[in-house]
């Protein structure tokens, strides 16, 4: 009975004992440096009251879904080219491999230095960040593809189009959207790091701005928000693949 009443509640459970964590860091640390959850949460409720948090959320929202979209489509076609013609992953995945290990925030001097403070630079880190997971999983989700189903095409006499809308991308789908996921967590860690550098709106920013004024309770308000938000993106990308590979479920079940 007790299991059963623990494994309902764990939610509630788990969240009180996060609570209770914060509390007493915020009194042995430093109640300055690190805010109890009532400051927190009051500076929480008048941002969100005074609608002053909305502009920098839907700055970084719009520059995440520009850089996000690129780099999903860019990435899942290379991706599927690299992975269907020889010649062509020859000459171009060597450059990739050598691209693939940088990671997004080393590229932030030469935004600023092409694209400048703002939307473009951020944009384009973003683009980064999801291009290469996309990339890796489409790819690889191709390669995957048992040769049997080659043959299959062959003998149903199926088109190339056919070919691949009701074989190959059946069976990458879960590759692609798993790329998705890997994504989307890239692209969101991205935009904030982007924005406490190369931008003068935008959540990273507005932590900037707030660290600069030694404010850490705004600070901590902004970071709970982007992790909102980060849960909520993840969890429509995980509900989008629930959808589209719901015949998985019943191969399961």
């Amino acid at each position: 009975m007790k299991k059963e009443f623990f494994n309902k509640y764990y939610i509630l459970f788990s969240f009180l004992l996060f609570l209770f964590i914060w509390q007493m860091a915020s009194i042995i640390i430093n109640s300055f440096a690190f805010p109890s959850p009532i400051i927190v949460v009051k500076v929480l409720f008048d941002l969100v009251v005074s609608l002053e948090i909305f502009p920098h959320i839907f700055a970084s929202l719009k520059r995440t879904l520009l850089g996000f979209i690129a780099g999903i489509v860019l990435g899942s076609i290379l991706g599927y080219i690299l992975a269907t013609n020889d010649f062509i992953f020859k000459l171009i995945n060597p450059m990739v491999e050598l691209l693939r290990p940088i990671p997004p925030i080393a590229w932030i001097p030469l935004a600023i230095l092409w694209f400048g403070i703002g939307d473009s630079s951020a944009v384009f880190l973003i683009f980064i960040a999801a291009f290469f997971p996309i990339f890796t999983n489409t790819f690889f989700g191709v390669k995957s593809l048992p040769k049997i189903y080659y043959r299959l095409s062959k003998d149903l006499k199926l088109s190339k189009w056919q070919e691949f809308y009701k074989i190959k991308l059946q069976f990458v789908l879960p590759y692609f959207l798993t790329g998705c996921e890997l994504s989307m967590g890239s692209s969101w860690v991205t935009v904030i790091v982007s924005e406490m550098i190369a931008a003068n709106e935008g959540l990273g920013y507005f932590i900037e701005v707030n660290r600069v004024l030694l404010k850490p309770e705004f600070v901590i308000a902004a970071m709970l928000i982007i992790g909102l938000i980060g849960f909520l993106l993840h969890s429509i990308i995980v509900l989008i693949e629930k959808k589209l590979t719901h015949w998985r479920d019943v191969k399961n079940a």
